[in-house]
C-alpha cells in the first residue's frame, strides 16, 4: 500500500514539473509565434495585392452562412482614401488539419490572389497546395493557388474539375481550398458591392 501511495505521489510531482515546464515554454514561444504569424499575414497581404496599398482591418469580421468556413480578420485595401478591394482570412477543414488562407478580391469581383497561411497536409500530396514549385499547369507555370488569380466571383463557378485544376492525389485538399476561396470571395464581393 505504501509503495502505491509513493508511486502516485512521484507521478504527481513529475506531472506537475512537466506541466510547469510546458507553461514556461508556451509563455516564451507564444509571442514569437504571434510575431511570425503577423509577419506572414503582412507578407501575404502584399503578395495578393501588390502595389502601394494600405490595408485597414475592419472593426468586425464579416459573417458567412456556410458552416464549412470560419471567417477571421478582413482588411479593406485602400489607395488614397478609396477602397480598391477586400482581403478575407478564412479557415476550412483540410484532410489532416485546418487550412488557413487569405483571399483578395477587387471591386469588380476579380480575385487578386490567394495565399495559404497555414497548411499541414500530407507531404507530396495536399502540401503541394502551397508548393511554389508544383504546377497544375506546367506549360504556363501556374501553381495551385496561382490559378485562382484573375477568376471572377460573379462569373466563374470556382469548382474542382470545372475551372479549377485539382492537385494530383489530393482531391480533399483541392476542394477545401477551392471552397474557402469561393466562400471568402463571395463575402468580399458582397461587402464591396455594399451588401454587407
Amino acid at each position: 500500500m505504501k509503495s502505491t501511495i509513493k508511486f502516485a505521489i512521484t507521478l504527481g510531482i513529475i506531472g506537475a514539473v512537466i506541466g510547469l515546464a510546458l507553461a514556461v515554454v508556451w509563455r516564451i514561444t507564444s509571442p514569437v509565434i504571434a510575431l511570425q504569424d503577423q509577419k506572414a499575414l503582412e507578407e501575404g497581404l502584399k503578395a495578393i495585392f501588390p502595389g502601394d496599398y494600405k490595408f485597414e482591418k475592419l472593426n468586425e469580421p464579416l459573417k458567412t452562412t456556410d458552416p464549412s468556413g470560419v471567417i477571421g480578420d478582413c482588411f479593406a485595401v485602400k489607395s488614397s482614401n478609396e477602397t480598391e478591394g477586400l482581403v478575407v482570412t478564412i479557415t476550412v477543414p483540410g484532410s489532416q488539419a485546418p487550412i488557413k488562407l487569405i483571399v483578395g478580391v477587387k471591386k469588380d469581383g476579380t480575385i487578386s490572389g490567394v495565399k495559404i497561411l497555414s497548411l499541414q497536409e500530407t507531404a507530396g500530396l495536399g502540401a503541394n497546395a502551397d508548393n511554389p514549385n508544383y504546377y497544375v499547369n506546367k506549360s504556363d507555370r501556374i501553381t495551385f493557388t496561382g490559378q485562382f488569380s484573375g477568376k471572377n466571383i460573379g462569373k466563374d463557378p470556382l469548382e474542382v474539375k470545372k475551372d479549377v485544376i485539382a492537385i494530383t492525389g489530393a482531391t480533399i485538399t483541392s476542394k477545401a481550398v477551392t471552397s474557402a476561396v469561393k466562400i471568402a470571395g463571395n463575402i468580399a464581393y458582397n461587402y464591396l458591392k455594399g451588401g454587407q
